[in-house]
């Protein structure tokens, strides 16, 4: 694959640029098949949430 921008594979973006011709589908695929699997570094996380509830009276104001 000949050196192009990476930048311009921004998932945001790629399309965009497919679209334009900035770059191919065919090196957009490349550079995803050639991305290092990065699985080994991930670690387990735990999220506790907490609602908050307000209750709005007639008037809008709070009870």
């Amino acid at each position: 694959m000949s050196q192009v921008d990476e930048t311009l594979f921004d998932i945001r973006h790629v399309q965009r640029f497919i679209a334009e011709g900035k770059i191919t589908q065919k090196q957009y695929d490349d550079y995803l098949a050639n991305l290092e699997d990065s699985a080994k570094n991930a670690e387990e996380a735990t999220t506790r949430m907490q609602a908050t509830y307000f209750r709005t009276g007639a008037a809008g104001t709070d009870e």
